[in-house]
């Protein structure tokens, strides 16, 4: 089976492009930022008739709330009425948070989120899930079905050195739960991320691991940075059209 292609769009609000648009260029899939003030029933409404699916939304993770179970819980019910199949969040244990007492938080928030069947993708950020090594420790203290990494093929290269992004795939393929697609020139902490086949991202070899790691969901084009201004739709929509068209290019997703 091959992986859903979508597209990070913002916010309900706060479209880079146009619903319409974006899935005139073949995209199925989204991923939407939630706001506070975001239900389904509205972003059911705003898609009208375009033919598309909501894969993930992204919500806030702040471990220290203890509340936060209850509020993720809450934001899992909304994104499976609408099929998307998990939360993206960026999660940070802190400076003084220790590992073993976020792990703890982090199963309950599994606990709260495998009622609804929608699996929380933790980022690839600092401190919990910088690298490989990094992310297949924080599973192993997390040890829950429902937690699992979200897998940004730029980001890898972005917060380390000397690393190659399939080989840290493959080192927690097993936990991937979420994917971003994005292409990079490989430099450490450098932002510029440029339109897909312009860097060094190998997004048939991200495929091909995938596959063979048997994780078929969906993988959203988290297109961002100066290369794609969502203040200029018409050259924005030019690039996001050539990031599809390389993705097809080299038989990525269906």
């Amino acid at each position: 089976m091959s992986n859903t292609v979508s597209y990070r769009i913002g916010s309900l609000k706060n479209r880079h492009l146009p619903f319409a648009q974006v899935a005139e260029m073949g995209i199925k899939g989204l991923e939407l930022v939630w706001e506070p003030d975001t239900t389904a029933a509205l972003v059911k409404a705003a898609l009208g008739s375009c033919n598309l699916s909501v894969a993930s939304i992204q919500v806030p993770c702040p471990l220290e709330d203890q509340n936060l179970p209850k509020t993720i819980g809450a934001q899992a019910a909304q994104a499976a009425e609408l099929g998307a199949r998990y939360l993206f969040v960026s999660a940070h244990a802190g400076e003084k948070m220790p590992k073993s007492e976020a792990y703890d938080r982090l199963r309950r928030v599994g606990d709260a989120v495998a009622v609804h069947q929608v699996f929380l993708a933790m980022e690839t950020h600092p401190d919990l899930c910088q690298n490989g090594d990094q992310m297949a420790e924080t599973m192993k203290g997390v040890n829950h079905p429902w937690v699992g990494v979200n897998y940004d093929t730029a980001n890898i290269y972005y917060y380390n050195e000397n690393v190659d992004t399939i080989a840290e795939l493959n080192k927690v393929i097993s936990h991937v739960r979420g994917v971003h697609l994005k292409d990079t020139f490989g430099g450490y902490r450098d932002g510029k991320f440029p339109v897909f086949g312009e860097g060094i991202v190998d997004f048939a070899a991200v495929g091909k691991a995938l596959r063979e790691g048997g994780y078929t969901g969906a993988c959203a084009m988290e297109l961002e940075g100066g290369t794609f201004d969502p203040s200029k739709p018409e050259d924005l929509a030019q690039k996001v059209a050539r990031c599809v068209a390389h993705l097809k290019k080299v038989g990525f997703g269906g």
